[in-house]
Parts: C-alpha cells; sequence; structure tokens
C-alpha cells in the first residue's frame, strides 16, 4: 500500500519521535507499504525556516535527501494538481494562507495519480 505521510510524521519520524503511536510505526516499517512524501511538505518545511522560528529548526534538504537514501519515495506534483484544488472538499481550522495553500496543494497531490492507483 501507498502511504503519503504528512509533515509532521515526516519530521516525527525524522527524529524517532515517541509521538508516533505504535500502529504508525508498524505502517511505516512493513516493508509491503510503499512510503511517500510530497513537495508540499518541504514548502511548508521551507516556509516554517523562513519565518526564522526559533522552536523550528529543520534542514529541508538533508531530511529529504534521508528520505530518499531510505527508500521513500518523492511524489511530483504538477499543474494538474494545482488546478484541481478548487474542486476539493473546504478545510477547517486554516489559520494562515500559506498553511491553507500547503494543506490544499497536499490534498490534491494525493488524490490524482501516481498515489491512486
Amino acid at each position: 500500500m501507498k502511504l503519503l505521510l504528512d509533515t509532521q510524521v515526516l519530521l516525527w519520524v525524522a527524529e524517532d519521535s515517541d509521538r508516533l503511536s505504535a500502529a504508525v510505526r508498524n505502517e511505516i516499517t512493513d516493508p509491503a507499504n510503499e512510503l511517500v512524501f510530497s513537495a508540499a511538505s518541504f514548502w511548508e518545511i521551507s516556509i516554517e525556516n523562513a519565518l526564522g522560528r526559533e522552536d523550528f529548526r529543520v534542514d529541508s534538504r538533508q531530511l529529504r535527501q534521508g528520505l530518499l537514501d531510505n527508500g521513500y519515495v518523492e511524489l511530483p506534483i504538477t499543474s494538474k494538481h494545482a488546478v484541481s484544488i478548487d474542486q476539493l472538499p473546504p478545510l477547517h481550522k486554516i489559520h494562515s494562507i500559506e498553511s491553507y495553500s500547503h494543506k490544499r496543494l497536499l490534498r490534491a497531490s494525493r488524490s490524482l495519480p501516481p498515489m491512486r492507483n
């Protein structure tokens, strides 16, 4: 099964956080699953870095390379994904345009091939 990991899960996996539930750990370590990440997550990480938050220090280049080196697959995002955003159901509790655009793009990227087989 293909598993598209959201930004927070990617960060928790990278730091081997205790916040990952046993069920999620089992899915991530199951060799039958294909672990996929989206450029939208790196968009979000880069925005957080650019905002200069003291409590957020992630080397996005190192994280990306580490994911690739460990067999994760990068989901390409195209203009086809971007133009499908207005067809998605509304999101709730979005506090900024950066967060809104990231969440919409992530949702659109999982609704079109290659995530949908």
